[in-house]
This record gives C-alpha cells, structure tokens and sequence, in this order.
C-alpha cells in the first residue's frame, strides 16, 4: 500500500479545566488578604486586652462592664458590626481607647462592605492553568489513554516523572475525563480530533455553551499526520494528493 501525503495534522496535547467562577460564598474571604486578616485579628485581642486593664484599674462603674477579656471583645466587635454597647465607656481613657476604635472601624467596615457589595455582584473567576510549567508545579490530577503510554516510554525523564508521580487513580479513562469536566481536579491528554468531537456532542460544554476543557497551546507531547492509503501505482495518486495539498492551503489562508 502507498499513503497519500498528510492531509490533517492530529496533535496530542493536554487539556485542562477551564476558568470558573468563584462561589459567591468564597467572597468574604477574599476582600482581604491573610495578612490583613491576621493584622485584624491581633489589633482586636491588643485593643481588648488594653481596654480590660483600663477598666480594671479604674474605680468606676466602667469596671463592670470591662471585667473581663470577653466583655471587652464583644464590645469591640459591636463597633465593627455597627451595633449597640453593651455598656457605654464613661472614664475619658475609655472613651479614646474606644474612638481609636471606632475610627479602625468604621475605615475597615466601609473597605470591607464595598468590596463585598462588588464580588457579590460579580464574583469573579478563577485563573486556570495557562501553561505547562503551571501544570507541573499546581499538582493536579494527570490521565491519559492507555493508547498513549508508548509518549511518555520515550519522553523527557523529568516530564514522565511528574506526570506518573501525579498521574490519576481512575476506574477508567473515560471517568478521568468526568473528574476533568465536572469535578475541575484533573488534566486529560486528549487528541485535538478528540476533543473536538467531546465539543460536537456537547460533552465539554456548560450550560451557556462554554467549554469546560481548554488546551494548552505548549502542552502538544505528540503529533501525528493523518494519511489517506491507496494501491500502489494508483493512477489518482498525483491527483490526490493536490487535491489535499489545495484543501490544507485554503484552511490556512481562511
């Protein structure tokens, strides 16, 4: 048998879930950084701490309501929250240790609520894997066919070594494939002829016609032209063959 030249070249690439969005519920926690976070936290427990030995030490009826360290962070955290003392600061230390207070919250509560208020209108989305470096160091599940386990016998040492040092523990490929565009968790090599029929039969596609699966456009680990096979000394050999070579030039120039 003779082969025609190649009419379609199929590259075997990796493909990995696509950017999606940030549950609402997720927003609280990304106004702010763990930095500020912390930052928060530690001046709450200075600020109460400090406002407990001031009240302490002062022979007022002020004392009462600052006994303890959990009287003064609830009072603390009413101001954040915009609500009422339990008991209002009479003694002038008090009362400028709590403006000092007021003033962190009322700075932090009016950050805090506006860019709330903007990720519960639009939470954003996530950044995906945009590259194979990115792939290799998010540690994500990796699955392929068994059909192309003869790509990583012959590949680079470090590349087959993450790749089977990460590869999924699925029942089977095609519940791989499930993991990657329901659950997010896994990265699949999929031939790009593949893929595009998972995108024909609306497989990889959400519910607005968004796809699930993107690839990766360094992630190629093989590719292979596809050949039309005919008899030898096959008079429609030549024709053939600028039929294709016309076919291949038109979907280049559109």
């Amino acid at each position: 048998m003779d082969s025609t030249n190649s009419y379609y070249m199929m590259n075997v690439r990796w493909y990995v879930p696509c950017s999606v969005k940030y549950p609402r519920w997720s927003s609280i926690f990304r106004i702010l950084s763990v930095e500020l976070w912390s930052v928060l936290i530690i001046s709450m427990v200075i600020a109460a701490i400090s406002i407990t030995l001031v009240g302490r030490y002062n022979c007022t009826s002020d004392w009462q309501g600052y006994k303890t360290l959990t009287s003064s962070l609830t009072n603390l955290w009413a101001v954040i929250l915009g609500v009422s003392l339990s008991t209002m600061p009479l003694i002038p230390s008090l009362r400028v240790l709590f403006m000092a207070w007021v003033c962190f919250s009322l700075a932090f509560s009016t950050v805090f609520q506006t860019f709330l208020t903007t990720f519960l209108i639009d939470s954003g989305y996530k950044t995906p894997i945009q590259n194979m470096d990115e792939l290799f160091e998010s540690g994500i599940n990796l699955a392929y066919h068994p059909m192309h386990q003869f790509i990583f016998e012959n590949g680079e040492e470090t590349e087959v070594s993450v790749v089977q040092r990460n590869r999924a523990n699925c029942l089977s490929y095609r519940a791989c494939v499930k993991w990657a565009i329901y659950y997010k968790n896994a990265s699949i090599l999929f031939a790009d002829l593949n893929a595009e029929m998972y995108y024909a039969v609306v497989d990889m596609l959400g519910e607005n016609s968004e796809p699930l699966l993107c690839r990766l456009e360094d992630g190629v680990v093989y590719n292979n032209g596809l050949r039309m096979i005919m008899l030898p000394g096959n008079p429609l050999m030549r024709r053939v063959n600028e039929i294709m070579e016309m076919d291949i030039s038109a979907r280049t120039f559109y």
